[in-house]
């Protein structure tokens, strides 16, 4: 330790002479602001759809309530039978949610359907995944300015570490003093994460502190995060100037190592996950289900029209037999076609399986990984909330079948007994788990990077 303190305080003095590095956190600073607003602006309009969504479910209850409260004896009172109430389930945003807007906008964020008679829930909310455009397009959140630029920035205050050096003849004279070259490069870089790092995390914290992302948990998260990333990448460039003699030539690897990492990585892991377990087509399934859904109706109408027409009741039910009719047919349907979900839901499962495997081997994908946990926009979290709006469709069907066994209108005071849904977070237990793993990626790449300096470090003395 004693050698490492003289080397980290002249590498600080020297980089404080440095007159690019204050612009370049200047240019981060900027990019983390803009970054942060975008995150918090998408939020916003998705909390505001979600509202618009709410909303359209109590207009409908309201005009119920006004209907019933109207009503006249005698009238026809269709519109109280149970099947007409509505089902709203919403995801909003998480706090974090200005950091990453991750794989949000690759699931639905609420469910529109009115049980007993719609068979789709999410397709008014999810977007074409099949269409290019959709795929390649992306949104400028802080998790980008982390994961892209960041990198940048220490790449830039740390490729010439110990390649100037070399570059400017003065190699020779330092490593003729009584200073092992493992302790000369780990001082090097440890001036580096001192000097970029805390700024950085800073920076990074700040700016969502700006836009109201203030959990405490989710702001200690992102720093260990930040920080874990940001050493990573200053280790690539102390490696990278263990073999590299000049300045220009360890800029070029690191511009490559970083295109590698940051830009090739993520792109091959999707297409090894392609290889593995193509993605099933969202639009073949919906046209596939609506076809067998098509072709059940079908012939349960034959079935009714060959069973003679439909027997009335005296006296008459407060509940058309057709209403019940309807709900048996629609059960059957579920059933038949439980299997094409469950085929299809398969398919997602292994693929999301696949890749989250492969962000073991991507630095850069653990990272996103971890940052998008935190914000709430992972793929866990969405697929956690059409799980629960499903079982929540089929606990509201359980409440309304009761009420057509019965025979029972609604009421306005049924309206506030009708279930309600509220989205569980997906457990802590589990959240944490996947984070840490996400950090433990990251740290066992430090170590491996640490290794190759270690081994490599004769590289650096060849002048």
């Amino acid at each position: 330790m004693s050698m490492l303190l003289p080397i980290i305080g002249h590498e600080l003095r020297r980089l404080r002479r440095d007159r690019a590095l204050p612009w370049l956190m200047l240019l981060f600073m900027a990019f983390a602001a803009y970054g942060a607003w975008s995150g918090a602006e998408w939020a916003a309009a998705r909390m505001q759809a979600g509202q618009v969504v709410a909303n359209e479910a109590d207009t409908i209850v309201a005009l119920k309530r006004r209907q019933l409260a109207e009503a006249k004896p005698g009238a026809n009172m269709f519109f109280a039978t149970p099947q007409v109430t509505p089902f709203r389930p919403i995801l909003s945003p998480g706090v974090m949610a200005p950091l990453s807007i991750g794989q949000a906008e690759a699931y639905p964020y609420a469910a529109r359907t009115q049980p007993l008679s719609d068979i789709t829930m999410f397709d008014a909310f999810r977007a074409d995944l099949d269409n290019p455009a959709v795929r390649a397009a992306g949104r400028f959140d802080l998790a980008f300015v982390i994961i892209v630029m960041l990198p940048l920035l220490l790449l830039a205050g740390s490729f010439d570490l110990w390649s100037r050096e070399r570059e400017r003849s003065v190699a020779a004279l330092i490593l003729s003093q009584p200073v092992p070259i493992t302790s000369l490069l780990a001082g090097k870089a440890l001036a580096r994460a001192l000097a970029l790092l805390p700024p950085a995390i800073i920076v990074t914290l700040g700016a969502l502190l700006l836009v109201g992302a203030d959990d405490p948990g989710g702001l200690i998260a992102t720093a260990l995060t930040v920080g874990a990333y940001g050493l990573f990448w200053i280790l690539v460039a102390t490696l990278i100037n263990v073999f590299a003699k000049r300045s220009t030539d360890a800029a070029l690897a690191g511009g490559a190592v970083w295109l590698l990492i940051v830009v090739l990585g993520p792109a091959l892991a999707l297409a090894t996950a392609d290889i593995l377990s193509p993605a099933p087509s969202q639009v073949q399934f919906a046209n596939e289900y609506r076809a067998a859904s098509l072709a059940i109706r079908r012939d349960q109408r034959l079935a009714r029209e060959a069973n003679g027409p439909e027997v009335i009741r005296t006296p008459a039910s407060n509940i058309p037999d057709r209403i019940r009719v309807f709900m048996a047919e629609r059960a059957v349907e579920d059933a038949k076609l439980a299997p094409m979900v469950a085929t299809h839901d398969d398919a997602l499962a292994r693929r999301h399986a696949i890749l989250d495997r492969l962000r073991l081997f991507l630095p850069a994908v653990a990272t996103q990984d971890a940052l998008d946990r935190i914000a709430g926009s992972d793929a866990d979290r969405a697929l956690s909330f059409q799980q629960q709006a499903m079982g929540f469709k089929q606990e509201l069907e359980r409440w309304l079948a009761d009420r057509l066994d019965r025979d029972l209108l609604m009421t306005s005071q049924d309206y506030d007994l009708v279930p309600k849904f509220h989205f569980q977070e997906p457990a802590a237990g589990p959240f944490q788990a996947k984070m840490l793993i996400d950090l433990v990626v990251l740290f066992i790449a430090c170590l491996l990077l640490g290794a190759a300096i270690i081994l490599g470090r004769s590289a650096a003395t060849d002048l």
